[in-house]
C-alpha cells in the first residue's frame, strides 16, 4: 500500500494542477481519485474523514475568499472557489490519515520522535512571532496551538501536522508559482505565500481527524 499512496498523492495532486482550465475535469478525476480511496480504504472511519474536511473547508475557503485573503483565478468559479473544493479538501484529508499512518511505522523511533518534536515547537513559535496577521487572528492561532499541546499530542497528530504542513504548502506554493490563486498579503512577497502556510495545514488536518475519531468513537 506504500507506493498506492504514493501514486495517489501524485494522482490528487496532478489532478489539479494539469487540468486547472478544464474546471469539469478536474472534478471528475478528483471524483475518481475519491471512490479508490474508499475502494482500498473503505468506510466508515475513511467517508467520515472526507466529510467533515469537506463540510469545515468548503464554507471556510469562501468565508476567506470574502474577507480578501485570497483569490483564485479561473472558470465556473462559485462564490469566489472552483467546483472541486470540497473534492479536494476530502481526498487531501484522507490521504494525509493514510501518510500518518504509514509514517508512525518511521516515528517509532524515539530520537526521531524526539526532533520531530522539537522542529513543530520551534516552527509554531516562529510563526506566531512573525505573522502579519490581525491580532485576533494570533490570538486564535495561539488558542489552537496550545489545545494541540493539551490535548493532541501523540505520534499521530504529529504525522498528521507533519504530512498536512508538508504537502498542503507545497501544493499551494506550485499552484501560486503558476498563477491558479494568490494572497493579498503573503509574508513572503517575492514567493507569494504565507509563512503561517504549513501551519494552517498542519492545524487543518489535526483538528479535522480528532473531528472525524470523536464523531467515530461516538457513534
Amino acid at each position: 500500500m506504500f507506493f498506492f499512496t504514493i501514486g495517489l498523492s501524485l494522482a490528487i495532486f496532478s489532478s489539479v494542477i494539469f487540468t486547472w482550465s478544464s474546471p469539469f475535469l478536474t472534478t471528475s478525476l478528483l471524483v475518481l481519485i475519491l471512490f479508490a480511496q474508499l475502494f482500498f480504504w473503505p468506510p466508515p472511519r475513511t467517508a467520515l474523514v472526507m466529510g467533515v474536511a469537506a463540510l469545515l473547508g468548503t464554507p471556510a475557503e469562501i468565508v476567506e475568499v470574502a474577507l480578501g485573503e485570497w483569490q483564485y483565478h479561473g472558470t465556473h468559479l462559485i462564490f469566489g472557489v472552483p467546483m472541486w473544493i470540497p473534492l479536494i479538501w476530502a481526498n487531501l484529508f484522507g490521504l494525509f490519515g493514510r501518510l500518518a499512518m504509514l509514517g508512525g511505522l518511521w516515528i517509532q523511533n524515539s530520537t526521531f520522535y524526539l526532533w520531530l518534536t522539537r522542529f513543530i515547537v520551534l516552527f509554531c513559535v516562529i510563526c506566531v512571532v512573525l505573522m502579519n496577521k490581525q491580532p485576533v487572528v494570533i490570538a486564535l492561532y495561539i488558542f489552537f496551538l496550545l489545545l494541540g499541546i493539551a490535548f493532541w499530542n501523540q505520534s499521530k497528530d504529529k504525522m498528521l501536522f507533519l504530512f498536512g504542513g508538508v504537502l498542503g504548502a507545497f501544493g499551494e506554493y506550485v499552484a501560486i508559482q503558476l498563477g491558479y490563486w494568490h494572497y493579498y498579503n503573503p509574508f513572503f512577497q517575492s514567493l507569494g505565500v504565507d509563512i503561517t502556510l504549513p501551519l494552517d495545514w498542519g492545524l487543518s488536518a489535526v483538528i479535522i481527524h480528532r473531528i472525524a475519531d470523536y464523531s467515530f468513537t461516538k457513534k
